[in-house]
């Protein structure tokens, strides 16, 4: 029986340590995963700048798939190009600007990684007037693919931003 122990005892631990090595692998390639995502949503946010400051959009990065789902409260949803995408973000952009809005600024971004190559975000975005008075927020859920280009939006939904998701931590 001792015998047994002695051999038992330091394969424990060889198998313990093996798990958290995995697990602190997992971890990292996550935390790698949602940074990447994260950038997506900068690059987002600097692409409308950027366009609400010099009436250009933008093309590179890449936000969106190949083909997006739209959905949002007033109808069925839709299929969207890049080019329609494009043609839809100029004409709302430039709709904002005309309202006085100067700049765009997330107040949220919450992204739960759903797979190694899906996440999902849930965000609030705060539209500023000139004068630095907030003129709205609003809310848009996402649903993200991790192409062989990177991440990508390949659907979303538009909301009010008090209907955000709020994802909790893993504990």
């Amino acid at each position: 029986m001792r015998k047994l122990l002695l051999l038992v005892i330091p394969l424990s631990t060889m198998l313990a340590s093996f798990n958290i090595v995995a697990s602190v692998e997992k971890s990292s390639e996550e935390l790698n995963h949602k940074a990447e995502v994260e950038q997506v949503f900068h690059s987002y946010m600097k692409k409308y700048n950027h366009f609400i400051n010099h009436q250009e959009l933008i093309q590179s990065p890449v936000l969106y798939a190949e083909q997006v789902m739209l959905i949002t409260n007033n109808g069925k949803p839709a299929t969207l190009t890049p080019a329609s995408m494009n043609k839809g973000v100029t004409g709302f952009l430039t709709g904002l600007k005309a309202k006085g809005v100067k700049r765009v600024a997330w107040e949220k971004v919450d992204i739960q990684l759903l797979a190694s190559n899906i996440a999902l975000a849930s965000n609030v975005a705060v539209r500023y007037l000139a004068n630095g008075e907030v003129y709205d927020r609003a809310g848009a859920t996402y649903f993200l693919n991790k192409s062989p280009k990177g991440w990508e939006i390949s659907a979303f939904a538009l909301h009010a931003p008090e209907n955000v998701v709020n994802f909790l931590p893993k504990g």
